[in-house]
């Protein structure tokens, strides 16, 4: 068995940065030995693991790539789907993308169907009202081990999220803002899993065990105070949302 350290919420935001934040990663993530996972959610418009994958050792499978040869970092190929409910949807561990704008059960259909990772992020204020109520038939509707849950490093400690004790997998991500100093907070939060894993067909080997019901998964890092979440919150208004160049 591998032990795995896997943030499952990762923004590339610029392709110039992006392999001292994949560096970054490893190094946070391989502490204790374990082997570093970082499972990308590219939104739309953004394709920066195309742009670098020159730098990186393939495997067999197209959504998969180790940093170097030493192995100690997995990057998987993934996007985040904006519905027409505009709840977020992560789309991790496959090569196709879906554009913006299709309602949440028919994403989810298409990327069960193209063997995906299919994730539902939490967000500030995303999961309330009627597109709490959408999350919760969501969860309710689907088959055990398709559907999992998102957790992420700008979840503020003292907010409870009521559908993460509904059953699913809760997955932890970093989610790192699109902010000047991006990197700064990738692999802050993370999933710990032991798999089975095979060198040549790691998504393949995470898949079956994130799919699994009986798989134990912990996790690794902090959330947010108080403090930061203001200043994080303020910071991304401000700023407009946009990515850094």
């Amino acid at each position: 068995m591998t032990a795995l350290a896997i943030d499952s919420h990762v923004h590339l935001h610029s392709a110039a940065g992006a392999m001292e934040a994949l560096h970054t990663a490893r190094d946070r993530l391989n502490r204790n030995g374990r082997t570093g996972v970082v499972m990308l959610a590219e939104r739309q418009g953004f394709d920066v693991l195309n742009a670098i994958r020159d730098n990186l050792v393939a495997t067999s499978e197209p959504e998969s790539f180790w940093l170097d040869e030493k192995r100690t970092l997995l990057i998987l190929a993934g996007s985040q789907i904006i519905s027409s409910e505009k709840l977020e949807i992560l789309a991790l561990a496959t090569t196709r993308r879906l554009t913006d704008g299709a309602p949440a059960e028919k994403i989810i259909a298409d990327m069960t169907a193209a063997g995906a990772i299919i994730i539902l992020p939490w967000g500030v204020g995303k999961w309330l009202g009627k597109r709490g109520a959408l999350v919760d038939r969501l969860i309710a509707s689907a088959r055990p081990g398709t559907l999992l849950l998102g957790d992420n490093g700008g979840r503020p400690g003292f907010w409870p999220v009521p559908q993460f004790k509904s059953g699913p997998h809760v997955l932890s991500g970093s989610d790192p803002l699109p902010l000047p100093g991006w990197p700064a907070g990738l692999a802050k939060l993370a999933s710990l899993i032991d798999v089975d894993l095979s060198f040549d067909t790691p998504a393949a080997s995470l898949k079956r065990a994130l799919h699994d019901p009986a798989t134990s998964i912990g996790r690794t890092g902090r959330l947010a105070g108080p403090i930061r979440f203001v200043i994080d919150q303020t910071r991304l208004r401000l700023h407009g949302g946009r990515a850094v160049p």
